[in-house]
């Protein structure tokens, strides 16, 4: 409406009000496609909600039979046991994206079903009211041979090689986000959880792998009369969990086991299979995974809780690693580098045992409850690694870590509300998306993890974590489930820091100046806020901790209180500092542009309190041009060739090595 208009309503008026309503509804893209939270196209939110779960589904079988593995092409069967929720129910809705479905009974008896594009539809014989239990059978075939990286992929021989494992076909499943429906029809959400079993029958010679616990192999028939003899594999989850965690990998592999009295973890199963002929390549390169798997569970307060630990390379995996539940799936490249190079990724997938497969994100937009943790548990690992070499290094291997997702994140988080989504938020449309979003769940996750460490102590957010853990054991969850763990444990209201971080984009970018005043001996200090500051974006609140050392005097860490775009505060002290080290625990996920004296800055490459306050004056004199700086850097590499708090260039690991296909 026009602020022109007089403010009464006649009845022309209201006819216009109906006309400009009608034209706005039939053309929408001319009114509505300047705000990326309103599709042009439809004129609705750009949002997705959790299916819904009109049936609660407890277990679900997968039988495949592999008639001929030189081809991609299988024949399966799916039995789900579910009860009906809320009211009676006459259909059963599941994702089917690839199944081609052939029959359907309902407690051993027919039932009609029609397949839509993406779903199956199944008619109960009577509607189910609440609380019973129905037993459905599914029958169908599935030619997965254009599959690439989702779903079911088919891995053709490697011409001319040597391994038997690269002259052999091979099959292996992707299922994150929401692509196990592409081999097996399902609730393909992440908000259920149910028990699993996965039956294959292939041809001898060949292992199969999948979650939990192998419960038998036995000898299955021929698929022809001339065919070659086969195995049924059978595997079976006990422990609920959520249907894109479900997989299989089909080929001729190397194994070797990582557990066993002498590990750091017995009684744990713990196999790595891979290329046939690299297995001293890989007890070397997963050599870390009982020392990790025992500190995860003293760090998390929780066992691991699953039945095994299986680790799987295969070929053309699109991603990194996929943390499977008890099976985690890797890339054809894990073997490459040195020992210890791939122990980030080894790190990343076993943490999410825990974060993201024994408690899960209810729906994507949580997804950083999933991610975040995985990646923090790098650094968490990082420093536990490094605490146990001839000198306790972990605060600079936790901190070059977790500076690595900072130095991401201020590359990515270059816009604002609403023109980006923040990182917790259903304006999506494809769950693979929320993956690669600019407020990225691995990263700005990791580092939201870290400030709430910074900002609680060990002991209350490690204590707040394992209630998490425990309390949605087998369960879902959305980020306030988290922040009220946290919260009933250190007694602290964390809802202002969690909306301010999780539910709205972008970061506060800093100019600092710091300026030293001979005559009264003090230390002023002005901020400002420099990002876009408006309605949707207002300025940031934090403290910011400014942290000084003397000749002669102990060291002082002062506190600015930022509530607006500007800040200042001034300190009385002793003496000039011979240092002054902006935020050097990394407590505030910024970008902070700090003026001060040359000086403060070669003193603190030497002698900052944290790896992060050194690396920040190695990057400032690096890009400096004044030849003091350049004089003052040479100098420091010269004497020290081996120093142990290199940093990595800012681009390095910018891209995210554990997401979906199209990432890298």
């Amino acid at each position: 409406m026009n602020s022109n208009h007089p403010a009464t309503f006649s009845a022309s008026f209201c006819l216009g009000l109906l006309l400009t309503a009608v034209w706005s509804a039939a053309a929408p893209a001319q009114t509505l496609d300047a705000d990326p939270r309103i599709s042009a196209d439809t004129g609705r939110m750009v949002a997705t909600w959790p299916p819904a779960r009109h049936f609660d589904h407890h277990h679900q079988a997968v039988e495949l039979d592999i008639p001929d593995i030189q081809q991609a092409y299988l024949i399966g069967t799916t039995r789900i046991e579910a009860t009906a929720v809320g009211s009676a129910r006459a259909f059963l809705r599941l994702d089917s994206k690839g199944p081609i479905v052939h029959r359907a009974t309902v407690d051993g008896r027919p039932a009609n079903f029609t397949q839509e594009p993406g779903a199956l539809l199944i008619t109960l014989p009577e509607p189910v009211p609440p609380g019973r239990r129905v037993s459905v059978i599914i029958h169908y075939m599935l030619d997965f041979a254009r599959n690439r990286g989702v779903g079911l992929t088919y891995s053709a021989p490697v011409a001319g090689a040597e391994s038997i494992t690269l002259a052999s076909p091979q099959i292996h499943a992707q299922g994150q986000p929401q692509h196990n429906s592409r081999w097996f029809p399902c609730h393909d959400a992440p908000n259920e959880k149910l028990t699993t079993e996965v039956i294959c029958t292939v041809e001898d010679g060949y292992t199969v792998v999948s979650n939990g616990r192998l419960v038998s192999t036995s000898a299955a028939p021929a698929a022809t009369p001339d065919g070659p003899p086969r195995t049924r594999w059978h595997w079976t989850q006990e422990q609920p969990h959520s249907p894109y965690l479900v997989t299989i990998a089909v080929g001729k592999f190397g194994r070797v086991d990582l557990g066993g009295p002498d590990s750091a973890r017995p009684g744990l199963g713990m196999p790595v299979f891979g290329p046939a002929g690299s297995e001293d390549a890989m007890a070397s390169m997963f050599a870390q995974t009982a020392p990790m798997m025992a500190f995860f569970e003293e760090r998390f307060g929780v066992p691991y809780p699953w039945h095994a630990y299986a680790q799987v390379i295969v070929r053309d995996f699109a991603a990194g690693g996929m943390e499977n539940t008890g099976c985690t799936l890797l890339h054809a490249g894990t073997l490459r580098g040195r020992r210890g190079s791939q122990d980030a990724l080894i790190a990343h997938e076993l943490a999410h045992q825990w974060f993201g497969n024994l408690v899960t994100c209810n729906n994507w937009d949580h997804l950083w409850l999933n991610e975040g943790w995985a990646s923090f548990s790098e650094a968490l690992w990082d420093e536990h690694a490094a605490s146990r070499g001839p000198q306790d290094r972990s605060a600079a291997a936790y901190q070059r870590t977790i500076r690595r997702f900072v130095q991401t994140q201020r590359m990515r988080s270059l816009a604002e509300y609403p023109q980006i989504p923040p990182l917790v938020s259903n304006r999506f449309t494809d769950g693979d998306s929320v993956f690669m979003k600019s407020e990225d769940p691995y990263a700005r996750g990791a580092i939201i993890l870290h400030m709430l460490r910074m900002r609680l102590g060990d002991d209350a957010f490690f204590s707040g974590s394992t209630r998490y853990l425990k309390r949605y054991a087998h369960g879902t969850v959305t980020t306030d489930d988290f922040r009220r763990a946290l919260e009933e444990v250190s007694g602290q209201s964390l809802r202002a820091f969690f909306d301010q971080w999780t539910m709205r984009p972008g970061m506060p970018r800093l100019a600092l100046d710091l300026d030293w005043n001979d005559a009264d001996s003090t230390l002023s200090v002005s901020l400002e806020q420099t990002q876009r500051i408006d309605t949707h974006n207002p300025p940031y609140l934090f403290d910011l901790p400014i942290h000084m050392r003397f000749e002669n005097h102990p060291a002082r860490t002062e506190t600015i209180r930022v509530v607006g775009s500007v800040a200042s505060a001034t300190f009385s002290l002793p003496a000039k500092p011979t240092q002054v080290s902006v935020d050097p625990r990394l407590t505030v996920l910024a970008a902070v542009e700090v003026r001060k004296e040359l000086s403060w800055w070669i003193e603190e490459l030497h002698s900052g309190p944290t790896f992060a306050a050194r690396a920040a004056a190695r990057d400032f004199l690096a890009a400096s041009p004044q030849p003091e700086a350049r004089a003052a850097l040479l100098h420091f590499h010269h004497a020290h060739p081996d120093a142990a708090d290199s940093v990595p260039s800012s681009n390095q690991h910018a891209l995210n090595p554990f997401a979906p296909p199209g990432t890298r």
